[in-house]
């Protein structure tokens, strides 16, 4: 949503001006990221993560002006976890947080919401009990947001929680553009529908391609490649199409996932090869996509560097970058054309040659890449020639603001005034020699942002 709209429900509702800042969240099986943030202006106070999917366990904390910690620890909960980050940030003579009593709210991910949750909500004990619900569509992402919520719940009782649905975004998709091909009995009883994920990712990039091209009602075709990968189409700020579904793994193939297959491949395993559900289930989401066609890993950086020497890699590659053509394409014929093609997540924003690989493919659309623009960029930036039709953005995806944003929204804001930098990045830079020091232009932003939610 762009800077105006989002201002304009701000307006009448007041926070406290002791209460302007809200934890953002986003909670893994075995990790947990967070940011915090001054709401009123905006300002990324601290953030990072714990990792315990290994032992031990792995602290990154970065805070304003200070060096970044780098810690092993001994836990494997959430609720530690959580703890454990309140600590630091209460930490030291410049503490980004003076006590939990100063936050007004804490923001979680979640990734589906069903056809129930349209926008963030106020986290009670029936919004959990849904999102439990929907843990078999999402089997990978909800259960590690609840336990999320259920840890702060634990740690700060009294603090507010709101939940952010990466479903969301997609909810304008058209009855054409949500429906299977499938008995009524599915559709209708079943609930069996095009949710599309990615959403906090996407409405991020919509706002900030419009920011960067300096003008509304484009034709964006966004493309955020990371682990998960999806591609929307939007119109004018509106999702018109995406490339999942009902699940996180229809559409573009992915690091472990499969991507969307010919259903009649599992109807022939499951009675000719003896395969059960759980087996079904394992191998698309956690054997297949690059893993799988490769044999080597699911990092695209390891399998970019055998290319030379290994076929498996090389078609590894060739089907990851046809799949994101091919669905580019669509996406462009639903919108009727193309002003803006973005890059993003953790792929799309680093991987030179995929975008390369991706562009060569797309001259037809207009898009004509810069090639030297596109080997040094840094995020955000237009690496299309000028003389391109379209443009080509790579903006590094933010998440963690778009949560920050919408649970701004649903709790208060004391922010009146209108901000035409509403959906600007902050602009967030570590110097890597010192870790401490800030742009002089980004002095009041307090500190960098390393990588996405993914």
């Amino acid at each position: 949503m762009l800077a105006t709209n989002l201002e304009s429900n701000h307006r009448g509702r007041v926070m406290p001006e002791t209460k302007t800042k809200i934890l953002v969240c986003n909670a893994g099986s075995s990790s947990l990221k967070f940011s915090l943030f001054d709401a009123e202006d905006e300002l990324l106070l601290a953030d990072g993560g714990i990792d315990w999917l290994t032992k031990p366990a792995r602290l990154v904390f970065r805070g304003a002006n200070q060096p970044e910690i780098r810690e092993e620890l001994k836990l494997e909960k959430h609720a530690d976890a959580v703890a454990r980050i309140l600590d630091d940030l209460q930490a030291g003579s410049s503490a980004a947080l003076l006590s939990p009593e100063d936050l007004r709210a804490v923001g979680h991910r979640v990734v589906h919401g069903g056809d129930r949750y349209t926008s963030a909500v106020r986290i009670t004990p029936e919004v959990k009990r849904t999102i439990e619900e929907l843990t078999e569509l999402a089997p990978l992402h909800n259960p590690a947001s609840l336990e999320g919520i259920n840890a702060v719940e634990q740690v700060l009782p009294k603090v507010l929680q709101v939940a952010a649905f990466d479903t969301a975004f997609h909810a304008t998709l058209s009855e054409a553009a949500r429906t299977y091909p499938l008995p009524q009995k599915w559709t209708g009883e079943w609930g069996i529908r095009r949710y599309g994920f990615h959403g906090l990712s996407h409405s991020y990039c919509t706002g900030q391609a419009a920011k960067i091209i300096g003008r509304r009602g484009l034709r964006l075709v966004i493309a955020h490649l990371g682990n998960g990968a999806s591609v929307a189409a939007v119109r004018d700020g509106v999702c018109v199409d995406t490339s999942m579904g009902f699940t996180p793994l229809e559409g573009l193939m992915m690091a472990t996932r499969s991507g969307t297959i010919d259903p009649g491949i599992l109807i022939y395993l499951l009675r000719h090869k003896g395969l059960d559900a759980e087996e079904l289930d394992n191998a698309l989401n956690y054997q297949s996509g690059l893993l799988g066609i490769s044999g080597i890993s699911s990092d695209l950086r390891q399998i970019l560097s055998e290319l030379p020497h290994n076929p498996d890699a090389r078609l590894a590659v060739d089907v990851y970058v046809h799949r994101i053509v091919q669905t580019i394409g669509a996406m462009a014929a639903t919108l009727g054309g193309i002003d803006s093609l973005v890059f993003t997540a953790g792929v799309g924003e680093r991987a030179v040659e995929i975008r390369k690989l991706v562009c060569e493919n797309l001259n037809y659309l207009g898009l004509e890449l810069d090639r030297r623009a596109n080997e040094t960029c840094k995020p955000d930036a237009d690496i299309a020639t000028r003389a391109s039709t379209a443009r080509i953005l790579v903006i590094a995806t933010r998440e963690d603001l778009t949560i920050m944003r919408e649970t701004r929204q649903l709790v208060g804001s004391s922010v009146s005034r209108t901000r035409e930098d509403e959906i600007s990045r902050p602009s967030l830079v570590i110097d890597k020699k010192k870790q401490t020091n800030v742009r002089p232009e980004a002095a009041k932003r307090a500190l960098p942002v390393k990588g996405a939610l993914q």
